[in-house]
């Protein structure tokens, strides 16, 4: 014979589970708030001569406007439950911060290459055989288009860079 359930013990978990679709707006209201203060920082100005917080900042409002309305109004019923392709998009998400980060320390093209890999194969469901070149591929023709063709600054690429010849430069 099983002990009787307590229908209280699950109470706090229960009213916690059903208040899990307000960290939807939650999340936004918080970057859209950081957003506010940081565009307020930067001198909002005038309509006539706006400064350079003014956009951001009226976009931010707006963020925060939505955010707060749908705290209020939002329908947990609208939510779809958390699966595997639900952690397949955090996924995606934290490897894009990785790749800034990359990016940011090594150049473009190793960092490109890693994320195009990552993203065939985990993401894509392609063999190496198909993921290698269209990394290498996808890489070099984003180079070619944004630093060679576009003009695009990027920060010195660590592969390039050990490439050259000693003495030159």
């Amino acid at each position: 014979m099983q002990p009787p359930v307590d229908a209280t013990a699950s109470a706090p978990s229960r009213r916690l589970t059903t208040q899990l679709h307000r960290l939807g707006p939650a999340v936004p209201l918080l970057v859209g708030g950081y957003a506010l203060w940081k565009a307020y920082g930067l001198g909002l100005g005038e309509l006539t001569t706006p400064g350079p917080g003014l956009w951001p900042f009226g976009v931010s409002l707006l963020v925060v406007a939505v955010c707060l309305v749908l705290l209020v109004i939002d329908d947990p019923d609208d939510y779809e439950s958390w699966t595997l392709g639900t952690a397949r998009i955090v996924g995606g998400l934290f490897s894009l911060g990785v790749f800034i980060v990359l990016f940011e320390a090594l150049g473009f093209l190793l960092p490109a290459v890693l994320m195009l890999l990552l993203w065939l194969r985990l993401f894509g469901g392609e063999s190496w055989r198909w993921a290698v070149p269209l990394a290498l591929g996808g890489a070099l023709g984003l180079y070619l288009i944004f630093v060679t063709g576009l003009g695009v600054p990027f920060p010195e690429e660590i592969l390039l860079s050990s490439a050259a010849p000693v003495g030159v430069g």
